[in-house]
């Protein structure tokens, strides 16, 4: 069979960009394979659901923009989808002399990147959270958090109205370029595509290679585990906690995170997968 383009990849990006491709070129024959028996079945469907304002980013950055840009975006489609939304908001806390004088540089990138943002004192602090301590906080309220999995699975329905295809169990075995086309053969079977776009996470470097591009990476996963509370311990706090980042570490650090859900994890560590 042949395609216009081919996606890889059934998680959120790969889907969204499916949906954007149909929505562009609506005449275009495009297809997204999934090799899992549905979608958001990785990554997309084992995060803790935060909707991000792009505090960590260089301002100017297409990273900064896209995340500030994508808070709206986000929030007006799953309005669209009655997808729930908590905007709960998020508090980067202080707890030590270091930490302070990172917080007050992060709260001006904040506002050098057009987030909404308020500096808390310790006071003020304790008298949002309760069961928080430290030395002061950068409150975002435009932080939200959501099922991704819903997300995901709203943008697969107007992709598949469109006339999208989705094929799920569909391991792609082979890639073979052409002049004028690419060979996609999964699962015994090939399709062939004058475009092929890869959204495999994980996976990426392995497509690569399945092309015969040159690669000088490898991407070495890791697996952040995080602890639920007991229900009990739902209300435990009223935001989202994140510590100040250490440019040591190669994530944001162990953080309480509300879910859409009600309920409350802890983590994560980082586990070499």
């Amino acid at each position: 069979m042949q395609y216009d383009y081919v996606v890889l990849g059934g998680g959120i990006v790969g889907v969204s960009t499916a949906w954007q491709l149909q929505q562009n070129e609506p005449n275009a024959r495009i297809l997204l394979v999934e090799k899992e028996k549905q979608l958001a079945m990785h990554q997309t469907g084992h995060n803790s659901g935060v909707i991000h304002a792009g505090v960590y980013y260089a301002p100017g950055s297409l990273k900064a923009q896209f995340c500030r840009e994508g808070v709206d975006a986000t929030k007006a489609f799953c309005l669209k989808h009655e997808i729930p939304v908590e905007n709960c908001g998020k508090l980067l806390v202080a707890t030590n002399s270091v930490e302070v004088k990172r917080m007050e540089a992060l709260f001006e990138r904040c506002q050098d990147n057009g987030i909404d943002v308020e500096m808390l004192s310790q006071e003020q602090l304790k008298e949002r959270e309760p069961n928080i301590t430290g030395l002061g906080a950068i409150y975002v309220s435009t932080t939200s958090i959501v099922n991704y999995t819903k997300v995901c699975m709203a943008m697969s329905a107007e992709f598949t109205e469109m006339g999208g295809e989705i094929r799920f169990n569909a391991n792609v075995t082979r890639l073979i370029e052409n002049t004028e086309s690419v060979e996609v053969w999964v699962d015994g079977g090939a399709v062939e595509t004058q475009f092929l776009v890869a959204c495999c996470g994980l996976m990426a470097d392995r497509v690569a290679k399945q092309m015969g591009l040159p690669t000088d990476f490898q991407i070495v996963p890791f697996r952040g585990e995080y602890y639920r509370l007991a229900e009990k311990h739902n209300d435990v706090v009223n935001h989202l906690i994140y510590p100040i980042p250490d440019p040591d570490l190669p994530f944001l650090g162990v953080h309480l995170t509300r879910m859409i859900d009600g309920s409350v994890t802890v983590g994560p560590n980082a586990v070499q997968g």
